[in-house]
């Protein structure tokens, strides 16, 4: 059964990181169309005009809305993108940026540098995608189903 193409949209001021994360995506065994956006208002016009299976974005974007906040708008948004599947790139380890992360409602968290394998194994989790060949690949670090759980758990807090 062949699988259907799927459209990534990579969030990412720089370049260099876009080149990087198309280069880990394109050695993929599954079928891909990779689309970029420098900021959050060029990723929310990209957003209205076209369909998108999963969303890659950088929590360090230039402009006056960071990744955080463009998880935030795209979760509260009435559009039919509202649920895509959001991976969130950190900028580093510290507690405070996974709590912005998951309360921004981001479906999981990645921290640079990203390793290839991770981020594979986090899209297959998003996306459901089943590969007997990635059965050997390592666990990636946060659990789809918990950080939807603390998201909604901090909701009800009022966090």
């Amino acid at each position: 059964m062949e699988q259907a193409t799927s459209r990534i949209l990579i969030v990412e001021s720089f370049g260099s990181n876009v080149r990087s994360l198309s280069g880990h995506l394109s050695s993929f065994p599954f079928p891909l169309e990779i689309v970029a956006a420098a900021d959050a208002v060029s990723a929310l016009n990209r957003l209205q005009r076209e369909a998108i299976d999963l969303a890659i974005l950088d929590s360090c974007l230039k402009g006056k809305t960071d990744g955080f906040e463009l998880c935030r708008i795209l979760r509260e948004s009435p559009s039919q993108n509202n649920d895509i599947p959001t991976i969130l790139i950190l900028s580093g380890y510290l507690s405070l940026e996974r709590v912005k992360g998951i309360s921004a409602g981001a479906d999981l968290l990645l921290h640079r540098p990203v390793v290839k394998e991770e981020l594979l194994r986090m899209m297959q989790l998003l996306l459901g995608w089943r590969f007997e060949h990635m059965a050997n690949l390592p666990s990636p670090r946060f659990e789809n189903r918990g950080l939807r759980r603390l998201h909604s758990a901090s909701q009800l807090r009022g966090a």
